[in-house]
Parts: C-alpha cells; sequence; structure tokens
C-alpha cells in the first residue's frame, strides 16, 4: 500500500469500540435490535483478536469470516448495493470491509492502488495535519479550525471521471498518548499554528510512536459527479470565449451521459428567427443564415408555446411528431440531420424573448421531460450568461459603432471616462446625473490643409463635358428621325443646340438642372417610347447603355474627376494617419482630419488634454516642424502618385500658425470638437477664409500649385516658421524662393501675413521625423 505513513501515531485496528456499542444495544427496547447484539457479542466471545486488536491489516484479516459477519450489522445488506461506504483501518484506510456498490467501483477503477491512497493529503509533497488536528480537537478539545472538503476522483477503465465528496464516521476510533507523548499546551499549540508548514516543528511535538489510534472508521462517499460537472458548465460560463464554448458543449453533454448531444441556438426578433450572433452556435432546426416568421417554424401549439408563452419545448419522438403534425420545418429539418428527438428552451431578455437553445440527440427519448429536469438546476445559470452575452453584445455593438462611426480619439478619452464614471456614480446613488460637456482650455491650435486647386472649375468642366456629349448623342438620335418630317422633333433638336451654345459660351450652376430635367421630362419618355414601337432603335439601346443609372446622366469626364479626387484623398489620408502615430509619440495632443477636395486636419495641443504628463512649449515647437515636414511629404507624394490618376490634378498646401492658446468644447449633439466662446471663434473665421484669401493689393491667391503656404500674425511665429524653412532648405525638402506676403483684409482679422515657398517635389523622404533636437543641430 503507497499510503503507510502513521505521523505520531500507533496503529491498532480492534473492534472493541463496535463490542461496547452491542452491549449497549442489549438495553434496547426492540427485540430484533437485542437479538443482534446478542449474536455479535458471541462472536466476540469467540474470537478475542478482534477486541485486543493488532498492528497488521493481514492478521485482522485472517479472521475475515468473522468480520463480514460483524459489519453486516452496520452495513444492512439491503442497502449495500445502493450506499458507497467502507470499514478502513484507522488512518491508513486500508479497507476492511465495503459495500457491493464500492466493491464494484473499485473493480472497475483504472488502478491497483488503493483508491484512498492520498485522500487526506492537500497536495503532492504536503503532510497531512489531520493527525494532528485528531489529537488536538478529539483529545485536547482545542476546536482548531482543520476542516476541509474531502473529494475523490475516480476513473473508470473507460476513462470516464466520477466525482465523490467523502465523509468519514469516527464512532469506533479511539486515541490516546504513550508514555514518551508531550502535554501539549496553549503556548505549544501558538507555535505549532504558527508554523502550520513547518513538519519539524510538529514532529518535536509529536514524537513517532506517542500517541495511538486503535479501531477502525467508516467511509461514505457520495456521488457528485453531476453536481461537479454542473459546477465545471457555470464555470466555462464565466469565461465565454471559442475555446470555453468547446467545454461547454463537453459540459451539457456529460450532465446529461449523452456525448453525441448536439447544442445549438438562434435568435428572435420580433417575430422574426434569424441567426445567432454567436456564429460558435449552430442552427439545429433552422438552415445556415435563413430567416423564419416565427409562424412558419412549427405546429401552432409549439409556436404559441415557445415563442407566445415563452416555455420549454421537448420532442421525445421527433418522427412520431413529424407523422401526427404532417410535417414542418421543425420536424423535417431535424430528421434530415438525423436528430430524433429535441428539446427547445426560450431565454427571454429584459422581459422579451430573445433566443432559442436548442439541444438534439440522434436516438428517440434520449431527451423526455424526465432528464429534462436537470436543466432546472442550470437554467438559472444559462438565462445569467444569456443575458450578460447579450449585454456584452449590445456593448460590443455601440463601441464598433463609436469606433466607425463617432469615434473618441484616444489622447481625450481618459476625459470622457471620467464624466462616465462619475455619471455611473451619482446615478448609482439615486441622484438624476448629467453628463456633462467635455471642455479643454488653453490649447494651441494647428490647422492645415492640401486642396485641389481650381477644383470648383475642374468639376464644372467634368459636367459640362458630360452634358455635351449626351446632348450631342441625343441630338444624332433625334436627326436619324427627322425625316418623319415632324415639327417636335426639330424643336427639340433646336432646344438641344440652344444649351450646348449655353454650355460652350456661358456654363452657370443652373444649366445642369435645367438640362437633367429636359432629358427626364420630354427625351427619356421620347427615346422609351422608341423603343417600344421601332424595330430599328440600336442608336438609342447603344445611347441609354451609356446613362448611369445612379444620376441618369452621361458619367465619364465627371467620374474621372470623382475618382481622381477619392485616389488622392485616400493617398493623403492614408498617409497622414500613418505619420499622426508619430506626431503622439512626440506630446499627447487632439487630432482629427476632414475629406473636401482634398485633406484637412486639426491638432489641438496643451497641458489640459495631457493628463499625466507635463507640457512645454518645445512640445508645439516639435510639432509645428512636424506638420511642416508631413505637409511637403505628403504633396510630393501626391505628384509621385498622380500619373495613377485619370486627371492630372495640380494641389496646393496651406498652414496656420495660429499663437493664442483657445478653448475647445465636444459638442454632445453633434458628436465633435468645436472652439468654445465667442472670442475664439476668431480663429474658426480666418482658418475658414485664408484658403481663398489674395495678396494685397493683388488678383492672386494666396495658394499655389507646388507651393506651401504659412498664415501667421506675430513676428514671433514668422521669425519662427523662417527657421523652420532654413532648416527644411538644408534636408532639400523645400527651395529658396521663400516670399513674405500681406494678405487681404478678411472679415474678422487684419494685419495677416504668409510665408510661401515652393515644395521641391522629388524630395527624399526621411524615415523619421525631425524635432528640434535635429533643427538646432543644423
Amino acid at each position: 500500500m503507497k499510503n503507510k505513513t502513521t505521523g505520531p501515531f500507533k496503529v491498532n485496528i480492534s473492534l472493541r469500540l463496535l463490542k461496547d456499542r452491542f452491549e449497549d444495544l442489549l438495553k434496547s427496547n426492540n427485540v430484533a435490535v437485542q437479538l443482534q447484539a446478542k449474536q455479535a457479542l458471541e462472536l466476540f466471545d469467540e474470537h478475542p483478536i478482534l477486541l485486543t486488536g493488532t498492528s497488521s491489516t493481514e492478521d485482522f484479516l485472517n479472521n475475515k469470516p468473522v468480520v463480514d459477519q460483524l459489519m453486516s450489522y452496520i452495513f444492512p445488506p439491503a442497502l449495500t448495493e445502493n450506499e458507497i461506504k467502507a470499514a478502513v483501518t484507522p488512518y491508513t484506510s486500508e479497507i476492511l470491509y465495503c459495500s457491493s456498490r464500492l466493491e464494484h467501483i473499485i473493480t472497475d477503477a483504472n488502478t491497483q492502488e488503493n483508491i484512498f491512497n492520498n485522500l487526506y493529503k492537500d497536495y503532492e509533497d504536503s503532510f497531512d495535519l489531520l493527525t494532528y488536528a485528531i489529537i488536538l480537537n478529539v483529545y485536547y478539545k482545542f476546536n482548531v479550525d482543520f476542516e476541509r472538503p474531502k473529494t475523490l476522483s475516480i476513473t473508470d477503465k473507460n476513462g470516464e471521471s466520477k466525482r465523490y465528496r467523502v465523509t468519514f464516521n469516527a464512532d469506533f476510533l479511539d486515541i490516546y498518548p504513550n508514555g514518551n507523548a508531550i502535554e501539549i499546551t496553549d503556548d505549544i499549540l501558538d507555535e505549532l499554528l504558527s508554523n502550520a508548514t513547518n513538519i519539524k516543528i510538529w514532529k518535536k511535538y509529536f514524537p513517532e510512536d506517542s500517541w495511538t489510534i486503535e479501531g477502525f472508521g467508516i467511509i461514505n462517499l457520495i456521488d457528485t459527479s453531476l453536481d461537479e460537472r454542473i459546477d465545471d458548465f457555470k464555470t466555462h460560463l464565466i469565461q465565454p470565449n471559442s475555446e470555453s464554448f468547446q467545454y461547454l458543449i463537453q459540459d451539457i453533454r456529460r450532465i446529461f451521459n449523452n456525448p453525441d448531444l448536439q447544442l445549438g441556438s438562434y435568435s428572435v426578433e420580433h417575430d422574426k428567427i434569424i441567426s445567432p450572433f454567436d456564429r460558435n452556435f449552430k442552427m439545429l432546426t433552422l438552415v445556415p443564415d435563413e430567416d423564419v416568421s416565427i409562424k412558419e417554424y412549427a405546429c401552432d401549439h409549439i409556436n404559441c408555446q415557445l415563442f407566445k408563452d415563452c416555455k420549454p419545448v421537448i420532442i421525445s419522438n421527433v418522427e412520431t411528431y413529424h407523422k401526427k403534425t404532417k410535417g414542418n420545418r421543425l420536424s423535417e429539418n431535424l430528421l434530415k440531420k438525423g436528430l430524433k428527438s429535441a428539446a427547445l428552451i426560450p431565454v427571454p431578455i429584459n422581459g422579451e424573448l430573445g433566443f432559442i437553445i436548442e439541444l438534439a440527440a440522434f436516438k428517440p427519448n434520449e431527451l423526455n421531460a424526465i432528464n429534462m429536469v436537470k436543466l432546472d438546476t442550470i437554467l438559472p445559470f444559462i438565462l445569467s450568461y444569456s443575458k450578460r452575452t447579450f449585454s456584452e453584445h449590445q456593448n460590443e455593438i455601440s463601441a464598433i459603432i463609436q469606433q466607425e462611426c463617432t469615434a473618441i480619439h484616444p489622447s481625450v478619452q481618459w476625459r470622457f471616462e471620467e464624466e462616465a464614471n462619475k455619471y455611473i456614480q451619482e446615478r448609482n446613488y439615486g441622484e438624476n446625473p448629467v453628463f456633462q460637456e467635455i471642455v479643454f482650455q488653453d490649447v494651441v491650435p494647428l490647422y492645415g490643409q492640401i486642396d485641389v486647386v481650381g477644383s470648383s472649375n475642374a468639376r464644372n468642366e467634368a459636367i459640362r463635358l458630360d452634358l455635351t456629349t449626351q446632348l450631342e448623342n441625343s441630338k444624332d438620335i433625334l436627326v436619324n428621325r427627322i425625316k418623319i418630317n415632324l415639327p417636335f422633333y426639330e424643336q427639340l433638336i433646336f432646344q438641344i443646340d440652344n444649351y450646348l451654345l449655353e454650355l460652350k459660351e456661358h456654363f452657370h450652376t443652373n444649366s445642369e438642372q435645367e438640362i437633367n430635367l429636359f432629358f427626364e421630362k420630354q427625351l427619356f419618355p421620347l427615346f422609351e417610347y422608341f423603343q417600344n414601337n421601332s424595330k430599328s432603335n440600336l442608336d438609342i439601346t447603344t445611347f441609354l447603355k451609356t446613362i448611369d443609372k445612379t444620376t441618369s446622366s452621361f458619367y465619364e469626364a465627371r467620374k474621372a474627376y470623382d475618382v481622381t479626387i477619392e485616389k488622392g484623398n485616400k493617398a493623403l489620408s492614408s498617409f497622414l494617419d500613418q505619420q499622426q502615430l508619430k506626431a503622439q509619440e512626440i506630446f499627447p495632443h487632439y487630432f482629427e482630419k476632414f475629406k473636401t477636395d482634398g485633406i484637412e486636419h486639426n491638432l489641438y495641443i496643451g497641458q489640459s488634454i495631457a493628463k499625466h504628463l507635463n507640457y512645454h512649449p518645445t512640445v508645439l515647437y516639435n510639432l509645428r516642424l512636424w506638420q511642416l515636414q508631413v505637409t511637403c511629404e505628403m504633396e510630393a507624394m501626391y505628384y509621385e502618385k498622380q500619373k495613377e490618376f485619370p486627371l492630372q490634378l495640380e494641389v496646393a498646401s496651406l498652414i496656420l500658425a495660429y499663437d493664442v492658446p483657445i478653448t475647445i468644447r465636444y459638442r454632445i449633439d453633434e458628436k465633435q470638437f468645436d472652439v468654445d466662446g465667442a472670442y475664439n471663434v476668431r480663429y474658426e473665421m480666418i482658418k475658414k477664409r485664408i484658403d481663398k484669401a489674395h495678396i494685397k493689393n493683388t488678383n492672386e491667391r494666396l495658394t499655389h500649385p507646388h507651393k506651401i503656404s504659412v498664415v501667421y500674425s506675430s513676428n514671433a511665429v514668422e521669425k519662427e516658421y523662417l527657421a523652420y524653412f532654413e532648416f527644411l532648405q538644408a534636408k532639400n525638402y523645400i527651395q529658396n524662393d521663400v516670399e513674405i506676403v500681406e494678405l487681404e483684409e478678411l472679415q474678422g482679422a487684419s494685419g495677416m501675413k504668409a510665408l510661401r515657398v515652393s515644395i521641391n517635389r522629388k524630395l527624399k523622404k526621411v524615415s523619421d521625423i525631425f524635432t528640434i533636437e535635429d533643427f538646432q543641430s543644423v
């Protein structure tokens, strides 16, 4: 036997205390009990060794027939096939006698060892305190809490593991000190409990063979396998992921003792059945991605019970159900998959039916009203898990919407979380919380843009070309039919010629609308009439194929323009996003960009945005240099990719160097930041007007192809940017043609100036961003 350690105990296996018990039973008023006691005491008289005892299990079991007969009094034969019970040696737990059911378990176990080995050890290499607990609590009455649950896992030869809770009956055990025993005082007890893991201390006060343990113990096992499986199921519900989902399936199968049990689910939305949002679940009673009305799902009885009354449905025999109902979608789909019994469990979410859990087996009656009682135990946890999962799913949806549609920039997210936490705390205290607006004070703005030069003219020219082509092709169709000699056709041709002349000489914004209305009301209906009433209409069919269905007009030149703008913006936006990651490493700041006929961006930098960092003016200088560098690189990149675009449109770059700190406020209704206060509006007014501004006393626009312009209002900023320009010239990013110009008077701002310089379109982009240290070293 593996477990032979007895600690301080001398073991004496005896039935002395059992004999004492039978002597007490002789006084019973029950004649049958008296008779059993008398028979047992006669056996003790015939075999005195059972009273004196022995330390050897083998010697004790030399009297096995007598031991078995005596044990039968405390192991009733009528219960031996049901109870899992054994009489064992003191402490070493070697089996002296056991019930028939336990004997079957031992025979079927996948081990040759005593199943009770290490029963009282918490883990490998540990020493067991139970020995000492018996002495301290039973003999000295110290009442030290050594209690801990005892469980036993036994694996059978098929690999199936079962769990048992172990209880120990010590009614027939006695302990007493020997001559070398040490008296345990309160002080010694304090020392022992302070050194619970030090075996040397315990052996010091409990020498070997200093105590005797006499008698035998009774061990009872209670099968808790189902409880354990349910506990495993609960644990895996707490950790919802693809791996734990597989465990959930195994847990359900173990709970129902069915290794082939199938698990599925589908969602219910209003009166529709749809695929589950958790793709780990497959649908057992529906075809994948099939949306079905609840009326079309099953028979009226099941539909009512499941979707209206929200009660579980059990179909113990699907084939019988199929015949009785003459078949429906539910039974047909189950039978196609070979599933012969099923259970459908409705799961309500917030008072409304959320989804259905499906269980199905391949044999009839494997799922039935009897074994489905097991669901009563786990259903509350399924409902709790379902509600949590649904809530997490909704939160994830909100997070994705926020990320994709109304994202909060990471640099300011801490402030939103701070306000949200305050909101939740006030709400939990029963107050009426209000989500306050988010404000950042004393931030310095940096604005920049790369815009297509003359985009309005390019767009109008594309529209004019498309309308001209559309009118000319329509005129050809009518001319081919002029021989019919209908004045109406001649009048249409005349009107087309007028439109062509208008497009050529003085195209205006109303021209497009008038011409489109002309086609909608007169030409398209006429061409449709031609198609339906004429055999020769190939020219009309060819013409109509050129008409874009979305715009109901010819869409070639405009498509070239739109594609050019789209590709240019995508390239610029992607490049700016990549460079922005590097800028955030300089210092956290709020960043936003907008797509127009180019790309605009705003940066806001200041102490109020960075919660845990110290802001310093050098941060602003680094970001201004970064903005200049990235703007040059973006424009150079645009011209490098320009050959891939349908149109060769030119771009111009513009930066506003605003040196007055402002306040920005997050507008909750607009889901964006905006300047706050009348004084700060001046910044927005300047930003919107400089794009179209002219150089003072000229008709020349400030923004110019291949040039970068920096608008400012103070001499300090001018000096700063002239130094940056000198640095960028040294890096071959810009040319030497720096201009200092005054701008015309702008509404809301006067005395604005600008620096303007040509960008080196073939600059060699550096791998990293420039810093003030680089600038100072040149």
